[in-house]
């Protein structure tokens, strides 16, 4: 064996990993067709953990297992491209010392876990980015199954007081709209609003106090029987609901109106969405 052939171990092999090693590494990669579950989305837009979710702790397992992947092969692509180096200079084949020694070693592990730890993917931000628009479903607490709107004559102007909108020409018509298709004197009334708004605005809200929902859709009915009529427009005024009654349309209780009317898109319910202390 000579002297330089001796030198060749996989101490030796480690160390120069090592020293060849990113400060950091990207090591999980979206396809196209990846995208958050629904129950991820319901979490994120009510504040919940998402990672607690059945699809969250799917997410978490594929994480995992790109990041074992993608690392093993960084760190072995050194492996053999360091080797091959030690062969040109030392015209020895080292095969026997990847095969048998490198790839069953301890430092193997230890290195694959470095770059694991220096692994600064973006992945779920760029998930939460692409999701775009989600349809929101909020209970109006003034409007909700205890503010006594079932079986009971509304009118419009009182429709509005309600919400704290403004009686406008436009509101008002809205309001007489839907009125006349939920009837309220004849059944279940609760106040819901509807808007769309994309999902990577409603991650960056604060985590708890209150937020502003500008221009939204209502829905008068029973979502518990999938009744009722939302209007086709959206109304003009802003409702101030908790950051933690914020839900999606399916998320929230009783029937989503999709269910009711089926192929909504977000998109359609046009609205804003800020937290309270951005517009004070």
């Amino acid at each position: 064996m000579t002297t330089a052939h001796a030198k060749r171990t996989v101490e030796a092999l480690s160390d120069a990993i090592e020293r060849a090693l990113h400060d950091k590494y990207t090591l999980v990669h979206l396809d196209q067709a990846d995208s958050l579950s629904a129950d991820v989305v319901a979490a994120l837009v009510c504040g919940d953990n998402p990672w607690e979710t059945k699809g969250g702790e799917a997410l978490t397992k594929w994480e995992g297992e790109a990041q074992w992947i993608n690392a093993c092969d960084a760190v072995d692509e050194l492996a053999k491209n360091i080797l091959r180096d030690w062969e040109r200079q030392d015209d020895v084949d080292y095969e026997e010392l990847l095969e048998d020694e490198w790839l069953v070693s301890d430092a193997r592990i230890a290195l694959i876990d470095t770059v694991r730890a220096r692994d600064e993917s973006e992945w779920f931000g760029e998930l939460v980015n692409r999701h775009g628009a989600v349809l929101l479903r909020v209970t109006i607490k003034q409007m909700d199954e205890d503010a006594g709107l079932s079986f009971t004559a509304l009118e419009p102007e009182q429709f509005l007081v309600r919400m704290g909108f403004s009686h406008t020409e436009h509101n008002l018509h809205l309001a007489g709209e839907v009125i006349d298709n939920a009837s309220p004197e004849f059944s279940v009334a609760i106040g819901q609003a509807l808007i769309g708004v994309d999902l990577a605005t409603v991650v960056r809200l604060p985590a708890s106090g209150t937020v502003e929902l500008r221009n939204p859709h209502v829905w008068l009915g029973n979502p518990f029987a999938g009744s009722g009529w939302c209007s086709e427009e959206a109304f003009t005024g802003t409702l101030t609901v908790d950051r933690s009654d914020l839900r999606t349309d399916k998320d929230a209780f009783g029937y989503s109106w999709d269910e009711v009317v089926g192929g909504t898109s977000p998109s359609t319910y046009t609205g804003e969405i800020a937290a309270y202390a951005d517009v004070r």
